[in-house]
């Protein structure tokens, strides 16, 4: 099954792509640059970029805090399985990335046919020989390559990396010396910069991004460029400036023979005669400064770019422990922004390869809204299995399954648009294996789904420095005596889910004997929130020093177990 957030993660990449490319194309208007060569380089620059997008936005932050469980799910393997009917159904996303692949790879096929094509020609036609006006051109250019007139073409061409290899119509033998020299100097000349490679690295870019108008734009701008740049170099050669636009005019209507660049197409014939005809004059100062503004306006659209879209931190991402770019800048949720009511969920399905196993689970993940409330990031917080005789190998896959379903499953939610996003929080999923069990069942957490009367807000969270004044239990500081002790309440999902276990607590004691904050050391997800409402219901004797109260710190350790009845 395809992972529903790689389409996701693909749409915004797309947008991305296309914002950066529409707004590098309007910066290089408005910030000239008349240099072909440092033309040429931006176009490659932000080329470069546009492929390095996905990788500039893995960043890994710390974890979240444990014990933040905000809803609560339990899935069971009833109805999880899927019946004759629906056997042979493809999912749409499976679909999908079926016809991306298959059109790159049909992409690929016609470019390894004409490298083929090209490879054939490696020793057809005649070769040039040596003669004044070659020997001339391989010494001015310091370029090296096989020059050879083959029948069938009718654009010169050039191609190969180690042995390069120059094409050229015999046409080319009727035009005038001057003609014949443009042309074969342009072709050296792309010998010497070993376009080759460049060419092979942009035809495989636009294989993979078919699909992508922006994409193709750029590359063609790309190659344009190349062009320009090797028009200038070789018009300084040659010297002849108007030869050289005779040579262009000679071929552009001749369709070159793919993947070997063209020596001129009719498209871009009037740009590169005009630039051609005018010579570059650009102060190096102002190359520089031109360059630094373009280069800080295209970062900041960038930035400004993925921001808008972000891509989603979590495709496939049963194993991810860091926060996404939205995540990390995620607001608090807090009375006034509250967790949205959710208004459309798709069922979390037991997964099909623990069918069978009998087995219980529990997975939290953070999820992270956007301004119109949909999911725009979930991440595996933490996974638990009850203690269980199973392998490691095994549960680790188990755990990962679970993962897996419960994170394609949550980013095809919606909410309403929060009050001030993006917004994260936590949703736990509890699986179990019983037939009988629905299967999924919501304890709401936001009053706003039930109607209900808002329960009071959880306490914050320690303060940093709540350890600042208080002294350390152990030793000579005995652990006070309580006066007040209350019960937890085992949470009902965790019972059905048959979670138990230890979590142990770090608790802050004051003068009066109040536990002033609590945090958790070791997390059972399920089982956190409701050891912290009990301690922080206890009341013990004040702890005197020198005969003064004194707060102290002191671990708790609470044990949930449940009996042979899940009671």
């Amino acid at each position: 099954m395809t992972d529903p957030a790689l389409l996701a993660n693909l749409a915004a990449y797309s947008v991305q792509v296309a914002c950066i490319v529409a707004g590098g194309a309007i910066l290089v208007r408005l910030v000239r640059i008349d240099v072909a060569a440092i033309r040429y380089q931006y176009w490659r620059a932000l080329l470069v970029l546009c492929l390095a997008l996905p990788w500039i936005q893995r960043r890994q932050a710390p974890a979240s805090a444990p014990g933040q469980v905000t809803e609560t799910m339990t899935v069971a393997a009833a109805g999880s399985v899927p019946d004759a009917a629906g056997a042979w159904s493809i999912p749409w996303t499976t679909l999908v990335v079926a016809v991306l692949v298959t059109g790159t790879l049909l992409r690929l096929a016609w470019l390894g046919l004409g490298l083929w094509r090209l490879r054939g020609l490696r020793t057809a036609g005649v070769d040039a020989g040596p003669g004044a006006e070659v020997d001339e051109l391989v010494r001015v250019t310091g370029a090296r390559a096989s020059i050879r007139y083959v029948d069938g073409i009718e654009q010169p061409m050039t191609f190969g990396l180690f042995s390069p290899v120059v094409l050229l119509p015999p046409a080319l033998r009727a035009q005038p010396a001057e003609i014949r020299r443009a042309v074969l100097c342009h072709e050296l000349v792309h010998v010497r910069r070993r376009d080759w490679a460049a060419v092979l690295v942009e035809e495989a870019v636009r294989a993979a991004f078919w699909f992508h108008p922006a994409m193709w734009w750029l590359v063609s701008r790309v190659q344009l460029a190349r062009e320009e740049a090797v028009d200038e170099q070789a018009v300084l050669v040659t010297g002849s400036r108007r030869a050289y636009m005779r040579a262009l005019l000679a071929f552009a209507d001749h369709a070159p023979l793919s993947p070997a660049p063209a020596f001129g197409r009719r498209r871009h014939l009037f740009h590169r005669m005009v630039l051609i005809s005018q010579e570059a004059v650009m102060s190096s100062t102002r190359i520089v400064f031109n360059c630094a503004v373009l280069a800080m306006l295209v970062t900041a659209g960038s930035v400004l770019a993925v921001g808008a879209m972000p891509m989603v931190q979590g495709a496939g991402a049963a194993g991810q422990a860091g926060p996404g770019p939205l995540e990390s800048r995620a607001n608090p949720v807090t009375p006034e922004n509250p967790i949205p009511r959710r208004i459309h969920a798709v069922p979390v399905a037991y997964p099909a390869e623990v069918v069978g196993a009998d087995v219980r689970g529990v997975v939290s993940l953070r999820v992270t809204l956007d301004n119109a409330g949909r999911v725009a990031e979930a991440r595996k917080v933490s996974a638990y299995m009850p203690a269980t005789p199973i392998d490691p190998a095994a549960r680790q896959r188990y755990e990962e399954a679970f993962a897996r379903a419960a994170i394609e499953s949550v980013l095809q939610w919606q909410y309403e648009p929060p009050a001030n996003a993006p917004i994260a929080f936590t949703v736990t999923f509890a699986f179990r294996p019983e037939r009988d069990a629905a299967l999924l069942e919501h304890t709401p957490s936001s009053p706003r789904e039930t109607g209900a009367t808002a329960p009071p807000p959880p306490p914050p969270p320690p303060p940093l420095d709540w350890h600042i004044g208080a002294l350390k239990v152990g030793g000579n500081i005995k652990p006070p005596t309580k006066v007040k002790d209350v019960h937890p309440v085992y949470p009902a999902a965790a019972r059905e889910a048959g979670v138990e276990g230890v979590v142990i607590l770090e608790a802050r004691i004051d003068e009066n004997g109040r536990v002033s904050h609590a945090r958790v050391l070791k997390s059972i997800p399920l089982l956190d929130q409701a050891a912290l409402d009990a301690v922080q219901q206890w009341e013990f004797q004040p702890t005197l020093m020198n005969g003064a109260p004194v707060p102290v710190i002191m671990t708790v350790t609470i044990a949930f177990h449940l009996d042979k009845d899940g009671q």
